[in-house]
């Protein structure tokens, strides 16, 4: 099976996006909730973490509430910064038009309260949270 990278390659060419105005999105559920990053930054989908590493893992169930998720963990990286995410299920990589994602509202941001999250997306007749595993 390919990994996100390569589905969000072919994703993107099927459907002529151009660079810088889509982005190849991993969508997946967590804490009941539809939630989605940049396909990039997913290094790899795994059962569990690997063993005998000093990681920094968070269970997104349980970080919002949850009792904690029983799905596959995602290694996401930006730069030098990598974590371990578990979700209940992944759902889809697909091309998301930059101009349609929209930023956490303002006065979330100022007071602080928007947490992990920088904008809110739309695909199909769902929305859906964009994570920012840096704020985690």
């Amino acid at each position: 099976m390919p990994g996100p990278r390569a589905a969000a390659r072919a994703d993107a060419h099927r459907s002529g996006g151009l660079p810088g105005r889509s982005v190849a999105m991993l969508r997946f559920e967590a804490a009941r909730c539809p939630m989605a990053l940049p396909a990039e930054e997913v290094l790899r989908l795994a059962p569990e973490p690997p063993g005998g590493e000093v990681i920094a893992a968070v269970d997104l169930d349980a970080r919002f509430g949850g009792t904690g998720a029983s799905g596959p963990w995602l290694q996401w990286r930006r730069g030098a910064s990598t974590r371990w995410l578990r979700v209940d299920r992944v759902v889809e990589v697909f091309s998301c038009e930059v101009r349609s994602l929209r930023p956490m509202p303002a006065w979330l941001r100022a007071r602080g309260q928007a947490g992990p999250f920088w904008a809110v997306g739309v695909r199909e007749q769902e929305v859906f949270l964009l994570v920012d595993p840096a704020r985690l």
